[in-house]
């Protein structure tokens, strides 16, 4: 049985990139110089948030469980302020439907059916929300992100259910400027987490947020 499960493959392979960008109320920030006398806005500068999801991939038309397959994430820094940002990643698999023309969606749990190896978990911390957050910088313009992973792996112990089915891992990637407290707004309805391990990633956000008081 063991053997079995060995050979089990998942074929049609689509790694489909999904890159959302968020651009809240705050995503164009304008920096305004005033004057002490008139209250005369009388400078400013745009700034954009933008961000290009780099990916090198060993494309492949069918995986093998149990077996590494390259796979490296990060981001890009292509506007021009700082921003924080997270990363969604969600897999799906798709099986055949005897006598049917659509498809049955399988579940995929990350970290026990597909597992994301090598991740930089000092500078990437897992929400529980779904969401990855990058916590190492405000990422600057023209910077990059670390690693999120470097590759991914399907586990030996997928049933038999799983072979010859279609598998596609989306990444939805969101950025927010550095703006007090900007990333609230977008990403928790303005709230302050209070439970981990959100609350450990507010901590680490809100000593890197501009016009701190």
């Amino acid at each position: 049985m063991r053997n079995q499960k060995k050979k089990l493959r998942l074929i049609y392979v689509g790694f489909t990139i999904a890159l959302v960008l968020l651009l809240i109320g705050g995503g164009y920030f304008v920096y305004a110089a005033m004057t002490a006398q008139d209250q005369k806005a009388n400078d400013f500068q745009v700034g954009q948030v933008e961000t290009k999801l780099l990916e090198d991939f060993t494309g492949v038309t069918e995986i093998e469980t149990g077996k590494d397959v390259k796979k490296e994430v990060l981001i890009e820094n292509t506007g021009t302020i700082k921003q924080f940002i997270r990363v969604m990643v969600l897999p799906e698999v798709r099986a055949p439907i005897v006598g049917d023309t659509n498809k049955q969606v399988l579940p995929l749990v990350i970290g026990k059916d597909l597992l994301l190896e090598n991740m930089a978990t000092a500078d990437w911390k897992d929400g529980g929300d779904g969401y990855y957050y990058y916590i190492k910088d405000a990422v600057e313009p023209k910077k990059k992100t670390s690693k999120l992973f470097e590759s991914i792996k399907l586990s030996n112990s997928l049933a038999k259910q799983y072979d010859a089915t279609a598998f596609s891992i989306y990444l939805k990637v969101e950025t927010v400027n550095c703006a007090e407290f900007a990333y609230r707004d977008a990403w928790w309805q303005g709230n302050t987490p209070t439970d981990q391990p959100l609350k450990t990633i507010d901590d680490v956000l809100k000593m890197k947020v501009e016009n701190q008081i």
